[in-house]
């Protein structure tokens, strides 16, 4: 029987629980309502395989004990135990409604009990004085199948066939049957505790695997938080979090063919942070490091959306990818990035254009076609940047195929 493990428990508490033997078969409540479920829905499923196999040898032992009793009895047995059968059948139909698998336990606690209340009785009452041996070896086996092949854990098994039999000795004393304790102790009294060990020993197994099965569902899980992990930090810049080179590179191709299959524009922007080298020699390199976050977060704001990316280019340089944007949206947006690099006021006091710490973009924008080349389309904007800086920093520069536009703010 597998079961699907669960990650409700971690590795210590699991090594917890198989180092003290699950010598109480039982869990603890969270995890034992969950192995409860799943458990109840696999032997139920397992149970439409075996109930043909249990009728098959209910069959076998109510032949058997056919044959040797006396013609007059054979009527008025076959009336009787074949209610046996009659509740394997049910039970086995039973299984095969995927809305009655929660109750599972349930209705094959009762028949199993049914079945040992009633064999128990008929031995006591309509077999006295007829091979009572071969009775009472019919019903160790009955027992034993109970135990070991339905498929009950084992607390419910128990249940069922000690109960089976207390009610069988109650119904015996009721309707005078002749009760033969010795026979009693010696076989259903013996089948019983036989049974109880099977039933102990297959459920404790099968808690056994499915504490490993857990173990590999978490071994699974942390491969697969791992492999995420190792993911994102292929594509991620260490210091400010923003996209890195290498995964730039694959954004920008795949955004490129994109727009040349749909015939949209798709713009760029080379971000550098003007005179950042003095910042770093005034300020030391942990100040520097914290103002290329700083902005890092400013460009991650305004690349929010699906297609867009901001990258770190290499050092203080970044370089913003936006789908689908045109000329107009491109001018709203290094603007708006122009602004907030303005309001968050870094101070810089070695600037030569501000006491803040500004910076100069270059824009690129088109619609591309197969002939044209993404490099070039890169080369766009960097020269758009470097005009920016030639014309004094602290402004951006629009490239266009048709035209440009340069802005000092």
């Amino acid at each position: 029987m597998k079961l699907k493990a669960s990650n409700l428990l971690g590795q210590e508490q699991i090594d917890l629980l198989i180092s003290r033997g699950l010598n109480l078969v039982w869990f603890p409540k969270e995890l034992e309502n969950i192995y409860k479920d799943q458990y109840r829905t696999e032997a139920a499923h397992e149970f439409r395989y075996r109930a043909p196999i249990i009728l098959g040898l209910y069959s076998y032992l109510s032949f058997g004990t056919y044959e040797i009793l006396p013609i007059e009895m054979r009527s008025e047995w076959i009336a009787y135990y074949g209610w046996v059968g009659m509740i394997i059948v049910l039970a086995w139909l039973l299984s095969f409604a995927p809305s009655m698998n929660k109750w599972f336990d349930h209705y094959v606690c009762l028949g199993a009990t049914g079945a040992v209340a009633l064999t128990f009785t008929l031995i006591n009452v309509l077999e006295q004085g007829h091979n009572n041996v071969f009775f009472h070896a019919a019903m160790m086996y009955a027992v034993v199948i109970i135990y070991g092949f339905v498929g009950m854990r084992f607390y419910t098994a128990m249940f069922a066939g000690w109960f089976g039999g207390l009610i069988g000795i109650v119904a015996s004393i009721w309707l005078h049957g002749s009760i033969d304790w010795t026979y009693l102790n010696r076989t259903y009294t013996f089948s019983s505790f036989l049974g109880m060990a099977l039933a102990y020993a297959i459920d404790r197994q099968h808690r056994e695997n499915y504490l490993q099965n857990c173990m590999i569902e978490l071994n699974r899980l942390e491969l697969m938080r791992q492999a995420q992990q190792l993911s994102i930090l292929s594509q991620q810049d260490a210091l400010t979090g923003l996209a890195n080179r290498r995964y730039l590179d694959e954004v920008l191709e795949n955004e490129w063919k994109r727009s040349i299959r749909h015939e949209v524009p798709i713009t760029i922007m080379m971000v550098d942070i003007d005179y950042f080298k003095l910042y770093n020699d005034t300020l030391g390199h942990i100040q520097g490091d914290q103002c290329l976050r700083r902005i890092a977060i400013l460009l991650g704001s305004i690349s929010s959306r699906s297609g867009d990316l901001a990258a770190r280019y290499g050092g203080e340089e970044f370089l913003l990818l936006f789908s689908m944007t045109d000329k107009e949206q491109a001018l709203i947006q290094v603007q708006r990035l122009m602004e907030l690099v303005r309001n968050i006021a870094i101070a810089h006091p070695r600037s030569s254009v501000s006491k803040y710490v500004t910076i100069s973009v270059g824009v690129a924008t088109m619609i591309p076609h197969l002939n044209d080349s993404l490099s070039e389309f890169i080369s766009k904007a960097d020269h758009a940047l470097y005009v920016a800086k030639s014309n004094g920093r602290n402004q951006y520069h629009i490239a266009t195929v048709d035209q440009t536009i340069s802005e000092t703010l």
